[in-house]
């Protein structure tokens, strides 16, 4: 039995959290306990109140700082909503549904047939068959490092022609770079 000055709390027991703070008969709570009274973490919080669906309220705590409280009973609320169930009625699938899967299905398939790349004769050649090698080929195979091809390059001591945006090196010059070392 409640008393007339006082309201029913059946949902939440203030007395369990030991850092609610009762203002002008309205509970509140941290927002780290608001967090775990519903259930979810403080950033899942955070995004209820930027959403407007929980209200945040701004006030001087027991330190006298600024701090940030959550009502009790809008919590309560919002768990009590978002706690109840919603009932679908089942649909069993028909066979329009059936066929349209099926069609989507092979449709799909068809389409990932047809942008499959294409592999052109001839383009799968090994890197020690290759007249002309990028860097990154040359590199793998002298064993020496893409730096210092480079600064051979850069320096002339290797010849090298610049297509597009990657050297090219002809298998001949590399093959001389090799004796010169």
């Amino acid at each position: 039995m409640t008393s007339p000055n006082k309201p029913s709390r059946r949902h939440f027991a203030p007395h369990r959290l030991a850092r609610s703070v009762i203002y002008a008969k309205v509970y509140l709570m941290k927002k780290e306990e608001a967090a775990e009274f519903l259930g979810i973490s403080v950033r899942s919080l955070q995004r209820l109140t930027q959403k407007k669906v929980i209200t945040l309220i701004q006030k001087r705590g027991e330190s006298g700082k600024q701090e940030s409280f959550y009502d009790v009973d809008e919590l309560t609320e919002y768990k009590r909503k978002r706690d109840v169930e919603t009932v679908n009625p089942a649909v069993a699938p028909s066979k329009d549904t059936a066929l349209a899967r099926n069609d989507a299905t092979q449709f799909f398939e068809m389409l990932k047939d047809a942008v499959a790349p294409k592999q052109k004769a001839g383009r799968d050649v090994a890197v020690e068959n290759k007249p002309l090698l990028k860097l990154d080929e040359a590199a793998a195979l002298t064993g020496l490092s893409r730096q210092i091809l480079r600064k051979a390059i850069d320096s002339e001591e290797l010849k090298a022609k610049l297509i597009g945006r990657a050297y090219r090196i002809k298998r001949d010059d590399l093959d001389e770079f090799i004796k010169n070392l």
